[in-house]
């Protein structure tokens, strides 16, 4: 659960760094299985780690595609016991 935490913390955290912290929380609120702190750190898991990251990945894919894409692989290179559709 901590590496699911740690993980979609990670990528909040870079979304807020390229399209600033207001959008990028915003979007990761979209996630009904997560709820973050306004720094992006995940506070709590709602449910299964696999789906929150999934939901919180599609929510960015949804909200600025490819470049979402691209920043999801990068930050889940640090993750690799974690794999996500």
């Amino acid at each position: 659960m901590e590496d699911y935490k740690k993980a979609i913390s990670d990528i909040i955290k870079k979304q807020m760094e390229i399209v600033g912290p207001v959008v990028a929380l915003s979007v990761a609120q979209k996630a009904t299985s997560v709820k973050v702190s306004p720094v992006g750190e995940v506070l709590e898991i709602i449910g299964d780690p696999k789906i929150a990251l999934e939901q919180v990945a599609e929510a960015y894919i949804a909200f600025s595609g490819e470049i979402s894409k691209m920043i999801l692989k990068s930050v889940m290179k640090s993750y690799p016991d974690i794999i996500i559709k």
